[in-house]
């Protein structure tokens, strides 16, 4: 299985609805990882947070390039960033501006921090959601005309149907100029306008002269889209919209039904000496 490239969503793939990831799918990754598998973890975490969850389930997985921010934030095998994007200053204060005139929820990322100017419920759920402290700052418009470089990623937060109201308005304003995508169904991203975990993929796939197009690659959101669209390997987990679920090859089982290691499963059993 030596070159054979696996690629992971966390959220709603490898993790299930109560964010945990089961003994089986854990199981599932060890055997495709000792059988010489090329792993990377792709995810619209933060990268702090993205690395606790892969210490926490799948410590063995020592040096494997990791994808964060969806696509913003890329990380070697050895740890070294290899790539990593902002959104203009001016960009992300419109964007921030916009956010708090429809009363949403508004957080920014930036040198892998989580950053609010609005201490409520929404940022103590996502922090406790993502494993991280968050900083509390009078202005994020301020923080950012302060600090050296603009955020890494936007993210606002709102119910569904309030956020669908939300996506519509600002991808016809700044699609031309920003990724404008789903993480989740309550969490609307901001990105640079070249970033997405497909283009950080492109990118990983020509250090290590990886075939993503024989890639297994794994997802349940929109922020997937970009990657899934990248292989005849792709699988949509069956908690993904129906609208993520047209840009894979294949449907997989959900993630509260441990969709992956079923996958992983019958692939081994395909393999030969098994």
């Amino acid at each position: 299985m030596n070159k054979t490239v696996f690629i992971f969503d966390l959220d709603g793939t490898l993790l299930n609805s109560k964010e945990k990831m089961t003994e089986r799918t854990i199981n599932a990754i060890k055997k495709i990882y000792e059988k010489g598998a090329f792993i990377i973890i792709a995810s619209g975490r933060m990268y702090k947070s993205t690395k606790l969850v892969v210490n926490k389930y799948l410590s063995f997985l020592k040096k494997i390039p990791i994808i964060s921010y969806n696509g913003a934030y890329v990380v070697s095998h050895n740890g070294e960033a290899i790539f990593e994007s902002d959104i203009d200053k001016n960009l992300a204060i419109k964007v921030i501006n916009e956010a708090k005139k429809e009363n949403l929820h508004v957080q920014i990322y930036l040198n892998d921090e989580l950053i609010t100017d609005n201490d409520n419920n929404e940022i103590k759920g996502y922090a406790k959601h993502s494993g991280v402290n968050y900083k509390l700052v009078n202005s994020l418009e301020e923080y950012i005309i302060n600090s050296k470089n603009g955020p890494t990623k936007i993210l606002t937060i709102a119910d569904e149907k309030k956020l669908n109201l939300f996506q519509n308005k600002m991808t016809l304003m700044y699609n031309n100029r920003l990724n404008i995508v789903r993480s989740f169904n309550i969490y609307l991203d901001f990105l640079n306008k070249d970033t997405s975990k497909g283009n950080a993929l492109k990118r990983i796939a020509q250090l290590y002269n990886l075939d993503l197009e024989n890639a297994y690659i794994f997802g349940d959101s929109e922020n997937d889209i970009s990657m899934l669209i990248l292989s005849k390997n792709s699988y949509a987990m069956g908690n993904a919209a129906n609208h993520v679920k047209k840009f894979a090859k294949n449907v997989a089982l959900s993630s509260d039904e441990e969709g992956v290691a079923n996958v992983i499963e019958k692939i081994l059993s395909n393999y030969p000496n098994n």
